[in-house]
């Protein structure tokens, strides 16, 4: 897919390579917090289970073989973790620490997943 010279297809792969770090360190990061936050208070385990399932799935997609679709598709999947996360922070009256934190990673994860799906389909 690289039609400008070698330079340029090394650099978008790099890029590329570089996003898709980003996304695994994120979804990881992310499922350690919701972790810490779901056993501070108390939430059973198969609740954080539950909770945590499309995220593993994604992230082994991600890490086996992505692509602009599974990044795409995690975008509006990540969308539903958001609105929790935002009655979370904005609905309660003390939001934690950490469920900021979530909503701060989440945010981040959707903007790496949308720019990552730009770069797989080479979008300029």
């Amino acid at each position: 897919r690289c039609f400008n010279g070698r330079s340029n297809c090394r650099a978008n792969t790099k890029i590329i390579m570089n996003l898709r770090k980003s996304f695994l360190i994120l979804i990881s990061a992310l499922l350690v917090t919701h972790l810490l936050q779901g056993l501070s208070i108390g939430t059973p385990l198969i609740g954080i289970f539950i909770w945590s399932l499309p995220l593993i799935i994604f992230g082994y997609k991600a890490y086996k073989s992505p692509s602009a679709k599974l990044y795409q598709i995690f975008g509006f999947i990540i969308l539903i973790y958001f609105m929790s996360a935002c009655l979370i922070v904005f609905g309660l009256p003390d939001a934690s620490l950490l469920s900021w934190l979530e909503l701060i990673e989440i945010v981040a994860l959707f903007l790496v997943a949308v720019y990552a799906a730009r770069e797989q389909l080479n979008v300029k």
